[in-house]
């Protein structure tokens, strides 16, 4: 599949020192984003998704919407009030929309930044449902058609 619009997936890190790669991504890309429609991030684990926080309205929003319907199977998925986390912040004062994955919270701080907190530990259904929705979403926001211009 080939949706009408690029898929950029960016990994970076340093987001606990200062949101560096945040920051140098932001100007690196400075020119770039006003073709940005929508940034996603995926930074409270990979349990179960809940659903997505979403600071957009229009046409990006329908698009989020439609995706919400497809992810039915995943269980009841919401977008709710608020927007992306630190990883994408430094792209809301240039009028970036932007959305962070949702995900039940009970066994976050069980592991987070501790020697233990390694692959071993994830739940592969749970993993593989965040995957499905971050996947999903993007995908549609990307091929929406309508114009999705802020």
């Amino acid at each position: 599949l080939r949706p009408r619009r690029s898929v950029r997936v960016v990994l970076w890190v340093n987001e606990e020192n200062g949101l560096r790669g945040a920051r140098a991504y932001r100007t690196n890309h400075l020119a770039e984003l006003p073709r940005h429609v929508l940034a996603m991030e995926s930074d409270s684990g990979v349990f179960n998704p809940e659903g997505f926080s979403f600071n957009a309205t229009g046409p990006v929003r329908r698009a989020a919407e439609a995706a919400l319907e497809l992810l039915q199977p995943l269980g009841p998925l919401a977008l709710r009030p608020g927007g992306g986390g630190a990883d994408t912040s430094p792209l809301i004062a240039d009028g970036v929309p932007t959305m962070e994955l949702l995900v039940a919270q009970e066994k976050y701080f069980w592991y987070h930044h501790t020697a233990a907190d390694t692959v071993d530990k994830l739940d592969r259904n749970e993993f593989n449902r965040c995957v499905a929705a971050m996947a999903v979403m993007a995908y549609v926001v990307a091929d929406w058609p309508e114009s999705l211009t802020r």
